[in-house]
């Protein structure tokens, strides 16, 4: 017999977040759509599923190539690098790829019309996320860069609070979980 496994956020019933999500989810104009690597959705530590679980314009697809039409007019990649042009106005929609970093980088060479897109790379902000080692400074979760973005784009950092404290929950619970087994 297999685990119990929460039909919403498809943790494993001990690790479900959902009790933490804000409800209703957050409300914001710029829509957000992550192309997940689909070796990442399996990963417990995996970030994404805050995002389209716990902000109402947000969804994610699986894959690695993807059709450009999911792109909408005014988006934007949020991807570290130099801008492919001028940020719009405008912005719509924000495109976010979730991966590793050389799934990532995988990702973005297997779709060139992302790299077409205007790109928006966040300045180094220190992670959150205690249970993930970072190679570089700046390098955030999925879940980090795209709440610091959509309050970039759009102002009211506060208005993601109940999110951010969702996610903090979540690592205090992996670490406990850590320490209770001897892994920390």
């Amino acid at each position: 017999m297999g685990r119990t496994v929460c039909p919403r956020c498809g943790r494993p019933a001990p690790t479900c977040f959902c009790a933490t999500l804000p409800a209703p989810a957050i409300d914001h104009r710029t829509g957000l759509l992550v192309l997940q690597h689909p070796a990442e959705s399996g990963h417990a530590k995996n970030t994404a599923a805050f995002l389209t679980l716990g902000l109402r314009a947000a969804c994610l697809l699986r894959g690695t190539v993807f059709d450009a039409g999911v792109a909408s007019p005014g988006a934007v990649l949020l991807y570290p690098g130099e801008p492919a042009g001028p940020l719009p106005v405008d912005v719509r929609q924000l495109i976010l790829l979730d991966g590793n970093w050389r799934q990532s980088r995988r990702m973005l060479a297997a779709n060139p019309w992302l790299a077409g897109l205007p790109r928006l790379a966040l300045p180094e902000l220190p992670s959150r996320y205690a249970l993930r080692r970072a190679h570089r400074p700046g390098q955030l979760s999925t879940l980090e860069a795209g709440l610091h973005a959509l309050a970039l784009l759009e102002g009211g950092a506060e208005r993601f609070e109940p999110l951010w404290a969702a996610f903090d929950a979540f690592v205090h619970a992996g670490l406990s979980r850590r320490r209770e087994t001897g892994f920390a």
